[in-house]
């Protein structure tokens, strides 16, 4: 058996080659590096220069690209043709290749780096090594990840890999170059493009399948983005039955929503809008008030924190029935107290926020947009009443939860905390109307925000009825005037953010 090794990761190698030497005859190929490396500790290895009698050359940029290399990794021993060419050449089979690469991805992480240096760190021959090796898997094993050595050792010394085997390490192999081109390619890039050029070629990695997707004769997966260990696909779940598609929908929303404030926050979601949110110092007044916005909604909801969750919280959470709890962390104490409910799924996620382009499929292909984060709070007052400075933490407060509410959203507020919102209605008149419900009395003296512009002034008059006596809207409707004025005509206060914050 033949081996060619060339590997920057030297941890576990010559280990493992003398292992297999002890046991078969096996003739250990290195490079430069990889060759001082074996012979150092032990390995009977031969320099691969003495095989292609041509040295390394411009500083190692040169090594394995050779005829008597790639000839004897390529060859199918199944085509006579190809035997018969190696033998007349005198080129030796390789069986075994082991090889991983410079640290192209690690290089360019690092703070200081210079672009010189990363340059350099670009394989060519260990690239070109691993993707014949992985061509030819039914005659070559390729191993790429220092983690399989002991996975393979005692297979390779009884012959006893199978094909699917090989082609698991091709595969494997094949993923890890596809992801070193990646990065090279996404450092390549103009800065602008890298966010949503990069995003099609992202490495993602699966997860695990789910019990079904939206409904049960859908099939459902999830995948995490393979460098990234924020979010709700990069979650641990703490406790509780198994994850459902519509769980991780809904899991992401209270996240995002919950995360966008600085103050404790609690969100209760439902099919993905929020049914009940609140701000607050205290994070037990948070949730009480986010559970007395809706009541009847946040019952079976899922529940998102921003901060570490209190045992006083969790003693209130364990007295109903709610789906999923998530929180970036868990007093002990609350925690047992949560798993003393042995269904309810317990979610810890860590929270970076990440202006990354929104991503939607559609038939025949994809739709990709920016961001949908608010980064200022730059108000046109149009009114002769100005708010106050309490209705402008409001105004602030339910703007920023009209984006994360289906269109058409209209949200009433008071108190940084959500009492009635109406979503999804195809007119805006029906979500103010819907909103004004839940809200009940609770709306005097509330916040109004709708994610577009009145087209009308009906849905001021309701907005009136209702007793709100503060409105955030976008603005830009011809009819802008006559519904200022019928602010004005009954003394409410109304600002104009100028942007729009549809949700679909």
């Amino acid at each position: 058996m033949r081996a060619l090794v060339s590997v920057y990761n030297k941890q576990g190698v010559a280990d493992f080659l003398k292992k297999i030497q002890h046991e078969i005859d096996l003739e250990v190929i290195a490079t430069d590096g990889t060759y001082f490396h074996l012979n150092k500790n032990g390995v009977k290895v031969i320099n691969l220069s003495s095989i292609t009698n041509f040295p390394e050359i411009l500083n190692g940029r040169v090594k394995s690209l050779h005829p008597s290399i790639y000839g004897g990794i390529l060859f199918n021993r199944k085509i006579k043709d190809h035997q018969d060419e190696i033998n007349d050449l005198n080129i030796k089979e390789i069986d075994l290749v082991i090889c991983n690469l410079y640290p192209f991805k690690e290089i360019i992480s690092k703070e200081d780096f210079i672009h010189e240096e990363a340059i350099e760190n670009i394989d060519i021959g260990g690239v070109s090594m691993i993707r014949a090796a992985a061509k030819n898997y039914s005659d070559v094993l390729v191993i790429t990840d220092p983690s399989d050595y002991d996975l393979v050792l005692n297979k390779i010394i009884d012959s006893s890999i199978s094909e699917n085997e090989r082609s698991g390490f091709a595969k494997k192999a094949f993923n890890y170059t596809a992801d070193y081109d990646f990065q090279i390619a996404k450092y390549f890039e103009p800065a602008e493009k890298n966010s949503v050029e990069s995003l099609l070629n992202y490495k993602i990695q699966f997860k695990e399948d789910l019990r079904y997707g939206e409904n049960p004769h859908q099939k459902g997966s999830i995948y995490s983005f393979k460098d990234s260990k924020f979010g709700i696909a990069n979650s641990r779940q703490l406790n509780g039955k198994e994850m459902s598609y519509s769980n991780y929908l809904d899991a992401d929303s209270a996240f995002l929503v919950s995360n966008s404030f600085d103050k404790n926050c609690v969100s209760i979601i439902k099919h993905t809008n929020p049914c009940g949110l609140s701000v607050n110092d205290n994070q037990l007044q948070a949730f009480n008030d986010a559970v007395k916005g809706d009541p009847i909604s946040a019952f079976g909801g899922i529940i998102g924190f921003n901060s570490e969750l209190t045992l006083e919280v969790a003693e209130l959470i364990s007295q109903s029935f709610y789906e999923v709890i998530i929180a970036p962390s868990y007093n002990e104490l609350a925690l047992n107290k949560l798993k003393e409910k042995k269904s309810i799924r317990i979610i810890q996620a860590e929270y970076q926020s990440e202006a990354k382009p929104l991503v939607r499929s559609i038939s025949g292909g994809i739709l990709i947009q920016s961001s949908n984060l608010i980064d200022n709070y730059e108000f046109k007052y149009v009114t002769k009443k100005q708010p106050s400075k309490t209705q402008i933490e409001d105004m602030i407060f339910s703007w920023k939860l009209a984006s994360f509410i289906k269109s058409n959203a209209i949200v009433l507020a008071k108190n940084n905390t959500l009492i009635g919102m109406g979503a999804g209605q195809p007119n805006r008149l029906m979500s103010v109307k819907i909103a004004g419900e839940v809200a009940g009395e609770e709306s005097e003296g509330s916040v109004l925000a709708s994610d577009a512009f009145f087209p009308f002034p009906d849905a001021v008059e309701m907005a009136v009825d209702l007793g709100v006596n503060c409105i955030v809207q976008p603005g830009g409707s011809i009819n802008d005037e006559k519904v200022i004025d019928v602010a004005n005509n009954n003394n409410i206060s109304m600002v104009f953010t100028e942007q729009r914050r549809f949700l679909h």
